[in-house]
């Protein structure tokens, strides 16, 4: 797409990647106008997969393919994406010299260019501390100057249906001057650790998304062929609509006989750790050992290295990332993940095409956004936008009444000292957070 675009219900997706929300977000029915991502293999993906003008670009620099191909757009419905934030200085946002700011910066300057109705920026759990929770106050206040009333939540996407406990933080924002909420929570979900039972239908299990599938090929260009010809699980039947062929590609896997010894050792849910020490990867041995001789303290480690992993098959899984395919292991069959079965557990439906090999694979599919997640909260936007929208908008048009309208950081009874810190200033810029000049109640 070509054509400078000024409906005034355009979407554009920043930090693309694989496409994951901004097919969520065409499943809703407002599919993005415009995908900017770096990575090459992720772009051709999304162009395989979606509509829309995509744009590879370093967003750490605003081009002229970019900024030719937003001049067009005007206060479109909404800005979606995340861009990586392990590079918040130690100084906080404010160094705009920094250059580990840029993406942040940019992506600021996009929001303010285009005045988004709507902006949802999604990151790690990470960016609630990062440091001591002065670069998220930081991003928060950005958006809040700009007139947006914000909320920022810490949300499982296992309580949305997905098949994963996937924790991530969002940043959701309009200028309407509408005080929200996020979408009630839908599942409850049990991944071992992360697990929690509210009365409500459990998210579908490890067994529930693959039962299906057929039995994992050895090559990644050939066809594995669906169990049978009928769903064996709504999960399923989920995932192959759309599909018209009579099985899936990237459902392969190569285990060496060294790995095989090791991985028919584990039952459901053992570690490495839980096998002898002489057949630990060096890899993890290189990782256990060191915690212990350098005494770095466990939360910057991002948890303790297990190695590969046997999942439980009637719980839900743990987190997909890229190194999913490698440690991973089925919960019935001696082999690990296959990319499909990654896929799936991400909520990409059968037919979605990825290019690259199967590392950049494996990469696309461990940071996407779930789709399925992104599907919920573009309907809550567009439901809100359609009940609220257009008497917003008419209403104190040349001010803008920007604010922290709330936050949650967990579910947990307590708080770590780190994140208390970062609770405490959230609160300051509540407290600085003017009333609206009308009534809004908070929208469910």
């Amino acid at each position: 797409m070509k054509s400078k675009l000024t409906t005034k219900d355009s979407v554009v997706s920043l930090f693309s990647g694989a496409g994951g929300m901004s097919l969520g977000f065409a499943q809703a029915g407002a599919p993005p106008v415009i995908a900017a991502e770096l990575d090459k293999f992720a772009c051709e993906t999304y162009r395989r997969n979606l509509t829309g003008n995509v744009i590879q670009t370093d967003l750490s620099h605003c081009r002229d393919e970019l900024s030719s191909a937003l001049s067009g757009i005007a206060s479109p419905l909404a800005l979606i994406g995340g861009p990586p934030c392990q590079g918040f200085s130690s100084a906080g946002m404010k160094s705009g010299g920094d250059p580990r700011n840029r993406l942040i910066f940019n992506y600021l300057a996009i929001v303010a260019r285009l005045r988004p109705r709507w902006f949802l920026f999604e990151n790690v759990e990470g960016i609630l501390t990062s440091n001591r929770g002065r670069s998220l106050a930081d991003l928060v206040t950005q958006f809040v100057s700009l007139g947006y009333r914000v909320r920022l939540d810490k949300v499982n996407f296992a309580a949305y249906g997905l098949p994963q406990a996937r924790k991530r933080v969002l940043l959701i924002g309009n200028r309407l001057g509408l005080d929200f909420a996020l979408p009630l929570n839908t599942h409850s979900f049990n991944a071992g650790k992360h697990r929690s039972t509210k009365g409500l239908p459990p998210a579908p299990s490890i067994d529930d998304a693959l039962m299906g599938l057929g039995a994992a090929v050895a090559s990644k260009d050939e066809l594995s062929q669906y169990q049978s010809d009928r769903a064996a699980t709504p999960y399923d039947e989920k995932m192959r609509a759309g599909n018209e062929s009579p099985g899936v590609y990237l459902h392969f896997s190569k285990t060496s006989t060294k790995d095989l010894e090791l991985i028919r050792r584990l039952r459901p849910g053992q570690t490495m750790k839980d096998l002898p020490e002489e057949m630990w990867h060096e890899s993890y041995r290189r990782r256990a050992n060191r915690r212990v001789m350098d005494g770095t303290p466990s939360e910057k480690r991002g948890g303790a290295p297990s190695g590969i992993k046997r999942l439980v098959g009637e719980y839900n899984s743990l987190t997909i990332t890229s190194a999913s395919t490698r440690e991973f292991i089925h919960p019935h069959f001696d082999r690990p993940l296959t990319l499909r079965e990654a896929a799936r557990l991400q909520s990409f439906p059968d037919a979605y095409e990825f290019a690259g090999n199967a590392a950049s694979v494996a990469q696309q599919i461990g940071n996407a956004f779930p789709p399925l997640a992104a599907e919920r909260l573009a309907k809550q936007i567009l439901t809100l936008e359609g009940s609220f929208g257009a008497d917003r908008r008419n209403k104190n048009r040349t001010q803008q009444y920007g604010g922290l309208i709330g936050y949650s950081l967990t579910e947990a009874s307590g708080m770590s000292p780190a994140l208390l810190g970062t609770k405490l200033l959230l609160e300051e810029i509540i407290a600085d957070t003017l009333p609206l000049p009308f009534p809004t109640g908070e929208v469910a």
